[in-house]
């Protein structure tokens, strides 16, 4: 049995990221190929115009994900820079000296912004194109000048752009990033059937991890947004507190999957899973389903789809109601009893969300539209907020935000990037800036990442060189080279941002293409840009790998402890809510983002392990496991949590005070590294008689007894060559 998504999630998943994606592609074409074709009408076609494309389509490739004013702002920020950048370049080009220590300067400020925001490594690069662009076409300050002002002449178009774009944006970033997490559940669901529920699919925990933690990444991205808005008051209207709620809604539903995957984990081995593989297959297929509408709902606003959003959420709940009658007949163990009960339990807890955001939805769709204020409309006040000393030095402390280690890969960028300019101004390469440009792109903070994308570019330049040669021989006119350059340009800006090493393709047609419309191109030149992304990627992976390289395994150790330290607080929280000893307005819902965030970045250090040489991989597989009880202590301690919120007294707060105490000290044994940690005193604080009163004590005490079962596991992955063992 194979999952597949129903068609109209097919529908959500264009609109969600193909549209958005084709609405910034038709940007760049129309940044890059406007200057091309109309300049020329006017001026005659010279190199330019070039300058002032490339202007725009570096402007354009901002990829900012907010308001309109903001953007144009960010915009022009990038418009001052790469202005400053050419202009140096232009005017120092002829001195190897000035162009090596200008390029480590730029090197240095490039790598700093590169962590600022999503956007800030466009600028970086946009900085260095133009500095490398000067210095490549050295000219006197005042022939620099007028190539300054074709850059500003394609600023100004590209800031134009997104002005006139506004008013056809598909949907806002604000309902779009609460979509997203119900996407992000869906896609979560989908593995999750594939994992257990299908014979012939082999367990790959990578895959089920990744999908688990691209929830809590939409999460923070989603939270990241909302913050934006919560510093003006006005915007506190009653639609915005309803994204808020339904967003809450939607991250319970992600910790509710994690309590139904944690059951399934019991059970994926038994017979009793075999027996009921159909009915938990429809079961989980419904549930999928009525969480795709929602994100569909959510995203189009229109009263027909929430309509359809509640027929899924019926079936759901019909297809639940037959498995637990089905289970109800079967002969099960206790043990199973317990764990599908939960299941069960986890499902229900679920409905109740995906019903809870319906509720709210329903208010939402009787809201007048003039109270939409996340639509982000431009006006004058939103522009000029954006143009406030506050805002401004808010993006100066990102900038200069740093620590030891960011700072050590501004150093080897500069470095990298002032060795490439030596080579490229003291060989006198024909075109050898590509060299710098190259290792800009590729160099990575992680040499792992370095690498792999080093090797995809190679890949890439070599297969878009021979394209892009083969076009450039074809009989054809200017005209026509335009025409292939706008097709061209629109896969650039789609594909670098969903499959790196097709979009270098394309960038390498592109800038072939650029050559032959600005009577450059000669097959010599393009092996020379060969030569030069072969010689640029192969110093950003040397340089990665010499100059303070940042090993995995040298900070995973530090990470697993933030983890355990998240996890212990996570676990703390949950009982002294229980408890009713946390603070008025304090939950532990902050709590379990923080465990969560912890556990994603543990995840992504063993990623990146797969991707260092062979010398750095030691132990791989141990941290592997190590990550996976991690993960599990974390959704343990979720299926505690709503356990506890359903008991209604507090019998079990001496125990619970009991076990804390014990606890902690098994998970501080832990971060020190002891390699003998007693779990005996652990272990009786779960036979006291009161779990057994009730079923709902039961499935307490299991979740308890499985924290303290990861934690044994952890202990048996101890290794006597990790650093800090003791004995």
């Amino acid at each position: 049995m194979r999952f597949q998504p129903i068609k109209q999630f097919n529908i959500i998943l264009q609109q969600e990221y193909l549209e958005p994606t084709i609405s910034r592609s038709i940007r760049v074409v129309l940044a890059l190929n406007v200057p091309l074709i109309i300049f020329p009408l006017f001026l005659g076609f010279s190199y330019h115009i070039v300058w002032a494309a490339f202007g725009a389509y570096m402007l354009t490739l901002i990829d900012y994900h907010g308001s309109h004013y903001r953007k144009m702002l960010i915009q022009g920020v990038e418009a001052i820079l790469i202005l400053i950048a050419a202009i140096i370049g232009m005017n120092i080009g002829n001195s190897v000296t000035l162009s090596v220590i200008g390029m480590f300067v730029i090197g240095v400020f490039a790598a700093l912004i590169r962590n600022w925001s999503d956007y800030g490594s466009t600028i970086g690069v946009g900085v260095g194109f133009f500095y490398l662009f000067g210095i490549s076409n050295p000219n006197s300050f005042g022939e620099s000048l007028i190539y300054g002002k074709y850059i500003i002449y394609g600023a100004l178009w590209a800031i134009a752009i997104i002005f006139l774009s506004f008013p056809f944006s598909a949907s806002n970033p604000l309902r779009r990033s609460v979509a997203t997490i119900w996407k992000k559940n869906t896609d979560y669901l989908d593995v999750i059937i594939q994992q257990f529920l299908e014979t012939e699919q082999k367990p790959d925990f990578l895959e089920i991890t990744s999908k688990e933690t691209e929830i809590r990444q939409a999460i923070d991205k989603s939270i990241e947004l909302f913050n934006r808005r919560k510093e003006n008051a006005r915007f506190k209207a009653e639609h915005y507190d309803q994204m808020i709620e339904i967003r809450k809604s939607a991250a319970f539903f992600g910790a509710g999957i994690k309590v139904i995957h944690e059951e399934l984990e019991v059970i994926k081995n038994e017979p009793v899973l075999i027996q009921n593989q159909s009915i938990l297959y429809k079961t989980l297929s419904a549930l999928s389903q009525a969480s795709a509408r929602l994100s569909i709902v959510i995203f189009t606003f229109r009263g027909e789809d929430l309509t359809m959003a509640k027929v899924r959420i019926k079936r759901f709940e019909i297809a639940t109601g037959i498995l637990k009658e089905n289970l109800e007949k079967q002969e099960l163990s206790e043990e199973h009893k317990l764990a599908l009960d939960q299941f069960i339990t986890g499902l229900i807890q679920c409905k109740l969300y995906m019903e809870n955001t319906i509720h709210l939805m329903n208010q939402k769709l009787n809201f007048k539209h003039s109270n939409y204020f996340e639509n982000y409309k431009l006006s004058f006040n939103h522009f000029i907020a954006g143009l406030q000393p506050r805002v401004v030095l808010q993006i100066v402390r990102e900038i200069f935000n740093i620590d030891s280690q960011q700072f050590r890969y501004s150093l080897r960028v500069g470095l990298g990037l002032a060795l490439s300019v030596f080579i490229f101004k003291f060989f006198r390469i024909d075109h050898g800036h590509w060299i710098a440009l190259t290792l800009l792109i590729v160099i990575q903070p992680y040499y792992g990442a370095t690498r792999k994308k080093g090797f995809e570019r190679i890949i890439g330049t070599v297969a878009g060189i021979v394209i892009g040669g083969a076009i450039m021989l074809l009989p054809i006119k200017h005209e026509a080279f335009v025409v292939i350059l706008i097709f061209i340009s629109f896969f650039v800006a789609y594909y670098l941002r969903n499959n790196y090493k097709i979009g270098v393709l394309f960038v390498t047609i592109m800038m072939v293409v650029m050559m032959q419309l600005s009577k450059q191109g000669s097959w010599d030149l393009i092996w020379w840009r060969v030569l030069s992304t072969l010689i640029g990627s192969a110093l950003a992976i040397l340089i990665s790998f010499a100059f303070w390289p940042i090993w995995e395994k040298q900070r995973f150790p530090a990470l697993l402890n933030k983890s355990f330290n998240q996890n212990l607080f996570f676990l703390n929280q949950v009982v002294l809510s229980y408890e009713k000893k946390l603070p008025v307005g304090v939950t532990w819902h902050k709590s379990r983002r923080l465990s969560e965030a912890a556990n994603s970045n543990l995840f992504a250090c063993v990623q990146r392990m797969y991707e260092e040489p062979q010398t750095h991989q030691q132990e791989i597989d141990i941290h592997f496991a190590k990550v996976g009880s991690n993960i599990r202590i974390s959704r343990e301690i979720t299926s505690l949590a709503f356990g506890l919120e359903k008991v209604t007294n507090d019998k079990l707060a001496p125990i619970l005070d009991e076990y804390m105490e014990e606890i902690q000290t098994i998970f501080y044994k832990h971060m020190q590294r002891e390699s003998e940690i007693d779990f005996k005193k652990a272990r009786q604080t779960l036979q006291n008689p009161i779990f057994q009163q009730n079923q709902l004590h039961q499935l307490i005490q299991i979740d308890l007894e499985k924290i303290l079962f990861e934690l044994k596991a952890l202990q048996a992955f101890r290794s006597k060559n990790e650093p800090g063992f003791k004995k």
